[in-house]
């Protein structure tokens, strides 16, 4: 019964500050458009709060990095639990478009606390640069796809196979659990 319960469980992120109104632009590339809807700040109070047995309580928070930092589209991500948001865990991904796909690398930043809350005061993040990053193993990595019919991104991890989605910036799913 309990594995029934977390198998049925639906798990949900929504933004709980959405970054600023713009103009959809026909234009607008996949990469731009899920960049735009990725950053902010996220929040799982309602699965937390819904199944405070299984989840606590996170806030992740995605700040974009100028582009020459690792010459491509990236961000700095903090994690925080409610209970220790003084202890944030961080990293930095990076965004890459090709053919129908996005891919997100992960990167790890050496001695990180010299960027904590760097995500909320980027003044902070000024001596972040390209030596003091290291990429994880590819098999983190996560592949996205659009859905236009749907209007979603569709998220794989390439090692486990997992799938999640993004849907209109406002919710992540675990679509493996449903």
């Amino acid at each position: 019964m309990f594995k029934n319960f977390i198998v049925n469980a639906k798990l949900f992120f929504d933004r709980t500050i959405k970054p600023e109104e713009k103009i959809l632009k026909k234009s607008e590339s996949k990469l731009e458009k899920f960049s735009r809807n990725l950053k902010g700040e996220w929040s799982n109070l309602g699965q937390a709060t819904e199944f405070p047995a299984l989840w606590s309580h996170i806030r992740v928070f995605y700040h974009e990095l100028p582009t020459d930092l690792l010459d491509e589209k990236s961000f700095y991500i903090e994690s925080v639990f409610d209970y220790m948001i003084d202890k944030p865990c961080k990293t930095v991904v990076s965004l890459k478009e090709s053919k129908e796909k996005i891919v997100m690398s992960n990167y790890r930043i050496i001695q990180p606390e010299d960027f904590w809350f760097g995500s909320r005061n980027p003044g902070l993040l000024i001596g972040l640069t390209k030596d003091r990053l290291f990429a994880t193993n590819s098999a983190c990595d996560i592949i996205f796809t659009y859905d236009e019919d749907e209007n979603k991104f569709y998220g794989q991890l390439k090692k486990k196979k997992k799938m999640f989605g993004i849907e209109k910036g406002t919710r992540c799913k675990d679509l493996s659990r449903l």
